[in-house]
């Protein structure tokens, strides 16, 4: 899978990055890819931006004031539907195990491969927008009563 083309802004990526050479590396790459990247300077600031217009989070682990643990677990009850990578220099197993169990869509070790990071905010974002539409599948229209139409002709169903 490679990463997609330019195009207009499909989706928004929060990126959120403490050291600011690589928040402005990240945002570039994200936007060359397509989305439309939202810059975060810490974990608070993160926060303070994260609501469930994002298609996915790029998070560093390690970060002052709010880390990318803390981030992931308010964006789990926030916006659980919004999948969130985390990046970082301080691997280990440990934390990896942690991020995957409070809900990381994946864990990525810096320094990392550019386009490999992208596959997977592509990963991500398809993700996000397949969980979106099923939901829109389910909300059925309502009829003139305004209960739920069914829908199928079967025998059993009518």
């Amino acid at each position: 899978m490679s990463p997609a083309a330019p195009a207009e802004h499909r989706d928004r990526v929060l990126v959120v990055e403490d050291e600011p050479n690589l928040r402005r590396v990240l945002a570039a790459m994200i936007e060359r890819a397509g989305f439309h990247a939202v810059t975060a300077n810490d974990g608070e600031d993160g926060l303070r931006r994260l609501d469930d217009s994002f298609a996915a989070v790029v998070t560093d682990l390690r970060m002052p004031k709010v880390d990318g643990m803390a981030l992931l677990k308010q964006a789990r009850v926030r916006c659980p539907d919004v999948p969130v990578i985390m990046i970082t220099a301080h691997g280990s197993v440990d934390n990896a195990v942690e991020a995957v169990k409070a809900g990381a869509f994946d864990y990525i070790e810096k320094p990392f491969e550019h386009d490999h990071l992208l596959q997977v905010i592509e990963k991500a974002v398809s993700t996000h927008d397949l969980a979106s539409d099923d939901a829109r599948v389910h909300e059925l229209p309502a009829g003139a009563d305004g209960r739920s139409r069914l829908v199928g002709d079967s025998p059993a169903i009518k």
